[in-house]
């Protein structure tokens, strides 16, 4: 298992933004002694579908007890795969036409 280099930052230096599928927010994690700060997509692919939370929930318990971030990872990642309906809805954003289905997009 690797150290991790730690860095202090200026909490101004934090200003994540952007638009559309640029956009990204900023999470954190909370552990006992020290916090983890990284930015997220906000356009992961099926990302709150039901199907994918509970794959998620499934594999992070199965891999409790393994020590190497990279095999979590990857245990996780691979329980995700295939999860949630496998194509995007987009959706007409027209005041005329709020909803409509314009496509719907594979996304395997």
């Amino acid at each position: 298992m690797g150290t991790a280099s730690w860095v202090r930052f200026n909490p101004l230096q934090l200003a994540i933004g952007g638009k559309g599928k640029q956009a990204t927010m900023l999470m954190a994690v909370a552990a006992k002694k020290h916090v983890t700060i990284f930015s997220r997509s906000r356009y992961a692919p099926h990302a709150g579908h039901i199907d994918v939370k509970n794959a998620f929930a499934a594999a992070a318990k199965g891999t409790v007890g393994i020590l190497d971030r990279t095999e979590r990872n990857a245990r996780v990642s691979q329980a995700v795969k295939g999860k949630g309906p496998g194509y995007m809805i987009k959706k007409s954003r027209s005041k005329a036409h709020p909803g409509k289905v314009i496509a719907k997009i594979p996304t395997r």
